[in-house]
């Protein structure tokens, strides 16, 4: 687990440098906790996200990873890839077309994939706070775990984000995330509070709820998670 942990870091911070060299900007977080005794406990968390904005296009990547062991089993295993490139036709609204790949070892569902086009709107965007929501349909694609079949179907997206700074260290954050269809109808919300400790360091708990309305008979419908993290802001 320690040498997964180096890794980590390793990726990270290479991530974030070549990343910042070609006129990207964003974060990456990781977290880890590791107890011996009565019970062996080893979970690490990741994330790397990152934005860019060029003229009139807007761009935003994200990885996530979480992997948690209890007693040398795996008890979590989850990562996610996303990706999304906007036109700005002024200064409050876009178009944008989206992907999102979700692989959850524990949820029931092999993977899904989500394919979506849509139109964004900027309520307020400055240093200090931002308010954007998002609109759109999309093309989903979900393998179920037990016998590896997948079924498909046409979804409507939304998403909202928002974060505020409370005071100069302290900042709010909200994303919520919605893909509803016939056969299935996920959310997920991802709030928390990052508290600054240098230019660009800084501590993030967060807490996240992801809810599929419709799973196989084995899953259940809810999981939550709280982290702590290390950020790296770039």
């Amino acid at each position: 687990m320690k040498k997964k942990l180096i890794a980590a870091v390793a990726l990270l911070t290479a991530g974030s440098a070549t990343a910042a060299e070609n006129g990207w900007s964003g974060e990456g977080q990781l977290g880890f906790s590791y107890a011996r005794g009565n019970a062996d406990t080893d979970v690490i968390n990741a994330a790397l996200n990152l934005k860019k904005e060029q003229d009139k296009w807007r761009h935003d990547i994200g990885v996530i990873a979480l992997r948690s062991k209890n007693n040398g089993v795996t008890s979590a295993k989850r990562y996610e890839i996303n990706g999304k490139s906007g036109y700005k036709w002024d200064e409050n609204d876009y178009v944008f077309g989206s992907v999102r790949y979700d692989h959850d070892s524990f949820t029931g569902f092999d993977y899904t994939y989500t394919l979506g086009a849509g139109w964004g709107h900027i309520f307020y965007e400055s240093d200090n706070q931002h308010f954007i929501t998002e609109l759109g349909v999309g093309y989903k694609k979900t393998a179920i775990d037990v016998d590896r079949s997948s079924e498909s179907e046409t979804v409507a997206i939304g998403k909202l984000d928002y974060a505020v700074k409370l005071t100069e260290t302290v900042t709010f954050s909200d994303k919520f995330l919605l893909e509803a269809g016939s056969n299935n109808t996920f959310m997920q919300n991802d709030a928390g509070f990052s508290f600054k400790v240098s230019d660009a360091l800084s501590v993030k708990l967060a807490h996240q709820w992801r809810h599929n309305t419709d799973v196989p008979p084995t899953a259940k419908k809810t999981d939550t998670l709280f982290t702590a993290n290390l950020v790296y802001g770039f």
